[in-house]
């Protein structure tokens, strides 16, 4: 059984932990997505196992629920680790936006990285693939439905913040790297 850490609307403590799946209305869990993206603007996507009870077969990024007791950047790291094997350097772990849900609070970090593939140790439960995408890529699978709708409803808000970010960097070099086309 996960437990969990409930929040009120404005996202203050109750004191109430419960079975993650519990829904209350009134209450809401915590959790986080986390896009990886390496420095010449592609992001590290994951399909999910076909069985997975949410978005089987899927493509995602890595992601999963706040454990009681965690915070979100906690969770970053565990699932990270636990999804793909890689360690998280949270300096480089950016808070980029907040959605509340029905139940659910998700932070949407941005971790920045260049991870060779050949070093992702995949949680066979979890996910079946990994690749670099480009944004473009990623609307494409979207448009062929192959995209996990979690994220899919966010994904261009996103890419205008990290785009904001980007062109906001008083080192020009890292800016210049990228290739924006890709956004």
């Amino acid at each position: 059984m996960e437990l969990v850490d409930k929040f009120d609307n404005k996202r203050r403590p109750l004191g109430i932990t419960r079975e993650r799946n519990e829904k209350i209305s009134g209450e809401y869990r915590q959790a986080m997505h986390c896009w990886i993206m390496n420095d010449i603007g592609q992001f590290l996507i994951q399909k999910r196992s076909e069985t997975k009870g949410s978005y089987p077969g899927l493509w995602g990024i890595t992601g999963g629920g706040t454990d009681s007791g965690e915070t979100t950047i906690d969770t970053v790291k565990r699932e990270a680790k636990e999804e793909l094997g890689i360690d998280v350097d949270l300096d480089k772990v950016e808070l980029m936006m907040m959605m509340r849900g029905r139940y659910t609070y998700t932070d949407i970090f941005l971790y920045r990285a260049n991870i060779d593939l050949k070093d992702i140790v995949m949680q066979k439960e979890e996910i079946q693939e990994v690749k670099w995408a480009t944004y473009r890529e990623i609307k494409k699978l979207e448009e062929e439905g192959k995209l996990a709708d979690n994220i899919a409803r966010y994904v261009d808000m996103l890419i205008k913040l990290i785009r904001r970010d980007v062109e906001k960097k008083e080192n020009m070099a890292e800016y210049q790297k990228m290739n924006l086309d890709y956004f």
